[in-house]
């Protein structure tokens, strides 16, 4: 593959540490302009879920260019079924969550409190089951760490504690701050790691 194709999914990776917390602050902006400006007290579909959209498109581009590096550079293909199923993942876990949503304004009004249910076991499944897969993605390129960058090195131990702390359920919000950090480590890989070795 072209170095170009490497620098553009870098450039992405950026783009993807720019619109994981740009999707929170115009989620909360919405809401509070909706609720003070417009008396709108039900859930809607904005501009916040079209952001998480392209979030979600860009991650798993990452993700696939991620894999593919390592198949290139590294011809390390044990994360090859992990991958997938973490593209597979951030996939279903943003259609699950607009259908929600949507379900939750037409339908509305709904009793809050199974709305918050249905939401935290929905939640709480996604992030033990991400939370299990990163933490496999995680020692599994630990294992084999003498052969890698240190970048890849980095984005394996951010994919360690963000498992960790996914897979805790409790301190799974803690886990968002190492979105955008890991993105960035991922723009790192992809814009710096020049390495070619082959085992």
């Amino acid at each position: 593959m072209a170095e170009s194709d490497y620098r553009l999914a870098g450039w992405l990776a950026v783009v993807q540490a720019v619109l994981f917390p740009l999707m929170f602050v115009v989620g909360i902006a919405e809401a509070g302009l909706a609720s003070s400006l417009f008396d709108i007290k039900r859930p809607f579909l904005g501009p916040s879920d079209l952001i998480g959209v392209a979030f979600t498109g860009v991650a798993v581009y990452t993700l696939l260019m991620f894999r593919r590096l390592l198949h290139e550079r590294y011809n390390y293909h044990d994360l090859d079924i992990l991958i997938v199923i973490s593209v597979w993942w951030a996939i279903m876990f943003q259609a699950i969550g607009l259908g929600i949503g949507a379900i939750a304004m037409v339908y509305w009004p709904i009793d809050r409190t199974l709305l918050l249910i249905v939401y935290l076991v929905v939640l709480a499944s996604a992030m033990v089951t991400i939370g299990i897969v990163d933490i496999m993605i995680a020692v599994k390129l630990l294992k084999e760490k003498e052969i890698f960058s240190e970048f890849i090195r980095g984005f394996a131990y951010v994919t360690l504690v963000a498992g960790i702390l996914e897979v805790s359920v409790f301190l799974s919000p803690l886990s968002l701050i190492l979105v955008p950090v890991g993105a960035i480590i991922l723009a790192l890989i992809f814009l710096r790691d020049k390495q070619v070795e082959f085992v």
